[in-house]
């Protein structure tokens, strides 16, 4: 009796692991790693009364890696992360970093959820929204330099971890089994604007469009 107690109890813990096994294997093969590089253009909202962002930062750069879980055929969540910086424009640096190389830097963690409009096709498009956190700063010299002081406001650093939002489009090109290709247009919100903590009256929220090219990694597809 207790020779076959212990065989059911084998049996049972075998056939948990292997469902175990099963349902960790279906989930790898739904997700895919997604590495990227982007261009990023400063699309309006204003900086100071006169001055526009657009007049302040020129087009920048930047680098991303995303998360994706495909939910059905045509409908993907992902978990993603962006870091861009926008240099400023040689006659809008404050005169303390003349000589240095300022930039507004953004970085963005999303949560998008993309539609793809058909599939099992060599090349698909979709549309893609999201919402997430954007820390963000004005940075003394390039991307990793120190962070500005707000300039009506010295007590306090020019950055901000905000709310944002974004939208676009986008193509996906199988050229493995494993591996495809994206370019995708994507519109960015982000809710920058602080009067209490900058005291900028002026200084509102700021839009972006960036365009992204990069490679996706299926796990597990045969």
């Amino acid at each position: 009796m207790q020779k076959m107690l212990q065989r059911i109890i084998c049996l049972i813990l075998t056939l948990l692991f292997a469902t175990s096994v099963t349902s960790a294997s279906s989930v790898l093969s739904k997700l895919s790693l997604n590495l990227n590089a982007a261009g990023i253009f400063p699309m309006g909202g204003q900086y100071t009364q006169i001055t526009g962002f657009t007049d302040v930062v020129k087009f920048g750069l930047g680098l991303g890696a995303s998360l994706r879980y495909e939910v059905s055929e045509n409908f993907v969540l992902d978990g993603s992360y962006r870091y861009t910086w926008l240099p400023v424009k040689d006659d809008q640096k404050p005169f303390a970093y003349k000589h240095m190389s300022p930039a507004f830097v953004l970085s963005m963690a999303m949560l998008n959820g993309s539609f793809f409009l058909r599939s099992d096709y060599r090349i698909e498009p979709y549309l893609t929204l999201g919402c997430g956190l954007c820390p963000w700063r004005f940075s003394e010299d390039g991307p990793t330099g120190k962070t500005w002081e707000a300039p009506y406001n010295e007590a306090q650093p020019f950055s901000k971890t905000s709310f944002g939002l974004n939208a676009g489009l986008g193509l996906e090109g199988m050229i493995t089994s494993h591996i495809s290709a994206l370019v995708e247009v994507k519109y960015y919100y982000v809710f920058v604007k602080d009067v209490e903590k900058f005291k900028m009256q002026d200084f509102t929220n700021q839009h972006f469009v960036g365009i992204n090219i990069g490679i996706s990694y299926r796990l597990g597809k045969e």
